[in-house]
Formats: C-alpha cells, structure tokens, sequence
C-alpha cells in the first residue's frame, strides 16, 4: 500500500533495513516495563521468542510509521494466529502483534491503530484481534479505549494473554 500521512506521521509497509529500528524500538519498550515495574514483553523471553530471524523472515508483515526519517511506531498484520484456535473466531481478519512506538511518540500507537483500521478496511477485512498481557491494566484500558473487546484468554509458553477483539464499521 502507498504511504500516507497522518498528523505528523508517514505510514507505509516495512522494510528489510528497517529491521534494525524496530527490534531498537522493541528494546527500549523492554528496558521502559523494567523501570516502570510492567510484566508483559520484558519477562516473557521476548527476543527468545523472536530472535533476530523472525524480524527479517516476517518484515513483510510490518506497517512502521516514520517522523522524518525515524520509525517511532511498528505493527505485524497476520491472517491467522494459533492464539485463536478453538474459541470460535471466524471470518477474515488481521491479527495484530509487535505493537510499539517510541517513547517520546506520543499518540504514535493510536495513530498507528487508526491506520491499521483504514488498512484493514481497504483490504476487505473487517475485524481486527489482538491480545494483551494479563495484568497489565493500563494496556487493558488502551485497548478497551480503543474498541477491543476480551473474547477469551491465551497461553504462549512464559506469556498469559487476553484475547481481544474489534468489528470495524463498514
């Protein structure tokens, strides 16, 4: 898709020399849920997880949103997630992962959703799902704030999450 603006920001599909910034984005999220007493990314082996070769094999997958020439905001689109299996979610939809935004981004995580939203709608998909981890009540609230609604729990070896849901308008 062509990039587009909003607000102060650039949209457009990642690329492979973005991998870099956005596994720096990820490890500064890392390093901010230490300091602010968060469990969610930074006690999960998040990098274990997804190491390096997951970036680069999955980058396709990636919308960033760019300040200047910066990515301050990365999001992975996936049409189907094995967190979801067995709860009865049907339908086309965009599973979305890897949400983060530079720390002095403000508002760059809900542009970037809104986008996410437009994106969604031009391709023919109407629901968007996600998870978030149990516990953390000030992502709960964002999600929520947003239009995500709790469908159900999910357990992905050291992570324990809440899976959520959102209809678009059509």
């Amino acid at each position: 898709m062509s990039t587009q603006p909003t607000a102060d920001l650039l949209f457009r599909n990642a690329l492979p020399s973005d991998v870099d910034a956005i596994m720096s984005l990820v490890q500064r999220r890392i390093e901010w849920m230490d300091a602010q007493g968060l469990h969610q990314w930074n006690e999960t082996d998040y990098f274990g997880r997804y190491p390096r070769r997951y970036w680069q094999d999955n980058i396709g997958r990636f919308l960033v949103g760019l300040r200047g020439a910066s990515v301050v905001v990365a999001i992975a689109l996936y049409e189907s997630d094995i967190r979801w299996e067995g709860t009865g979610a049907t339908g086309p939809a965009f599973y979305l992962h890897h949400l983060t935004t530079d720390l002095s981004a403000k508002g760059a995580g809900a542009a970037m959703m809104l986008y996410v939203e437009r994106y969604a709608a031009a391709h023919g998909v109407t629901t968007l799902r996600l998870d978030s981890a149990v516990g953390n009540e000030v992502l709960e609230r964002y999600y929520s704030a947003l239009g995500y609604r709790e469908r159900g729990r999910c357990q992905d070896r050291l992570y324990h999450g809440i899976l959520r849901e959102k209809r678009l308008a059509v």
